[in-house]
């Protein structure tokens, strides 16, 4: 089994992460990407913690290797993922482009 290191949080990141957790307004999955960092401080190991919050261990890792590299802010966005439709060609540009300006008036 591997060793991760322990999570730190901050007496304000640990307020925040609270208030997170308490607001009944908060998106149910940053509620328990903070309970991950939460329990994470707290000493819990991945299972144990993947067992509270009902996630995958890949899901625990991930969200506190999120925490350690952007802190709480990390926690309140997903990231950025590549589009699934795909670019047009740059022939197909000049194709419409070409149809575009060279359409017959009528």
């Amino acid at each position: 089994m591997r060793k991760i290191e322990r999570i730190s949080t901050t007496a304000a990141d640990r307020e925040r992460l609270e208030r997170l957790v308490r607001d009944r307004n908060t998106p149910q999955k940053v509620v328990w990407r903070a309970r991950i960092v939460l329990l994470a401080s707290d000493g819990l190991t991945a299972e144990a913690i993947a067992a509270a919050v009902g996630k995958s261990l890949l899901t625990v890792r991930r969200w506190r290797h999120r925490f350690a590299a952007k802190g709480v802010d990390g926690l309140l966005k997903d990231a950025t993922r590549p589009s699934r439709v795909k670019p047009l060609r740059s022939e197909k540009i000049k194709q419409v482009v070409r149809m575009t300006l060279h359409a017959n008036k009528r």
